[in-house]
């Protein structure tokens, strides 16, 4: 799934940007506070499968 780098999402009410794979996460980094956040994969894959994260595609054009 290497595929999400760079990639935005929402998940639990943040929008998060993939920035990049950390061994057994991704580092992902909130675009409302700037700040790092590292989400396990398995976790992030999960909640895309499940519908529980959606993919931002306006601010993936964007860039």
């Amino acid at each position: 799934m290497d595929k999400l780098i760079g990639k935005t999402f929402v998940i639990s009410g943040m929008s998060i940007e993939i920035v990049s794979d950390n061994g057994e996460r991704y580092e992902t980094r909130n675009i409302t506070t700037k700040e790092t956040i590292f989400f396990n994969k398995s976790v992030l894959q999960n909640a895309i499968k499940l519908g529980k994260a959606e993919e931002i595609s306006e601010l993936n054009n964007k860039k």
